[in-house]
């Protein structure tokens, strides 16, 4: 095998190490929130996003509608302003919907009207680490799914394909 892909294969199984122990954490962080201090706060704002991407080289875009809410909440006295609903959403509430009109109805059939109270679960020494939605979700697991694959693609890779040898 070549120095250059001995070098790009420890590389790629290096950033799979680091997103997979990410994950770890991430995931037992999620399973932690459950436990959080909670706190009531109020929905200040909830809106629908469109978010444009696109699938490799394609020029075409695709256009996906998220909801996102803002919540305000206090802790020892001090009022704080965030957005994030989950660990694995982050700001979103859902992962994406093909029709604004979907997000707009999801909104409109959800607990979270603005004025509502909600429940806000802090983390313990950092009230600005906040989540209105504790505990696992399928984005939780997406580092670990990530990291898995970089460590363990080389691998198969080497096992089944032929790398060429370096020349002596």
């Amino acid at each position: 095998m070549t120095k250059a892909a001995k070098w790009s294969i420890g590389v790629f199984m290096a950033l799979g190490l680091y997103f997979f122990l990410f994950g770890v954490w991430f995931v037992y962080e999620a399973v932690e929130s459950t436990s959080w201090p909670q706190v009531e706060g109020k929905i200040t704002n909830t809106s629908v996003i469109a978010r444009s991407s696109r699938s490799g080289n394609s020029k075409n875009y695709s256009i996906q509608y998220i909801v996102k809410m803002y919540y305000q909440y206090q802790v020892d006295g001090i009022t704080y302003n965030q957005t994030r609903f989950s660990l694995g959403s982050g700001d979103t509430v859902e992962g994406g919907f093909n029709e604004k009109q979907d997000a707009k109805e999801w909104l409109k059939n959800s607990p979270y009207k603005i004025g509502k109270p909600v429940t806000i679960y802090v983390k313990p020494g950092d009230p600005e680490e906040t989540v209105i939605s504790s505990g696992l979700n399928w984005g939780t697991y997406v580092p670990l799914i990530i990291g898995a694959l970089f460590f363990f693609t080389p691998l198969l890779l080497m096992k089944f394909i032929k790398l060429p040898q370096k020349q002596t």
